[in-house]
């Protein structure tokens, strides 16, 4: 009798976590994006001030609007998400090449941005990527702001029409 007991006992354990493990599984991979975090207020309105310096003709940052939205979930955006911290701005422009028709090239240009950079960058204190590559900044001097974003460890600048000198600060 006891064996018997013993063993629908186990039998049962075994069960009950079972199922306490399958709740658990189910819990970590169901619905993974509601666990994400939302961007950071403070981070949302600094990438909102850094737009509003750029010239955007091709409307590229549209989804860069609205008091409530979500700024991880913006074009070229890159959040940490546990934290909700912006950590990459990717807002490559396109590449214009040697075999492309006047009227192409021209098309291309439009889907550059220009304008002046934002010192409200630095408001993003976990941004580790900026890349502006390929767009059109008109000469203008690479503010030495950017030497002050700690945690940046990638700048790609090139082929942006800035001007020629480096500021000491980023060297």
């Amino acid at each position: 009798m006891s064996v018997g007991f013993s063993i629908s006992y186990l039998s049962s354990n075994c069960h009950m976590w079972l199922l306490l493990s399958l709740a658990l599984f189910h819990l970590c991979v169901s619905d993974q994006k509601s666990h994400d975090a939302l961007c950071m207020e403070g981070e949302r309105q600094a990438l909102i001030r850094f737009k509003h310096d750029l010239i955007d003709e091709a409307d590229r940052l549209a989804s860069w609007a609205g008091e409530k939205s979500d700024c991880c979930k913006w074009v070229g955006i890159v959040c940490n998400n546990i934290t909700g911290h912006v950590r990459e701005i990717h807002l490559t422009g396109p590449y214009i090449g040697d075999a492309v028709t006047y009227k192409e090239m021209k098309e291309l240009l439009k889907q550059r941005l220009g304008g002046h950079l934002s010192s409200s960058l630095l408001e993003l204190k976990q941004l580790e990527y900026l890349d502006l590559s390929c767009n059109d900044f008109n000469w203008i001097q690479i503010p030495g702001f950017i030497g002050s974003l700690g945690k940046l460890r990638c700048l790609n600048l090139s082929e942006s029409n800035f001007g020629e000198m480096i500021p000491p600060q980023i060297v």
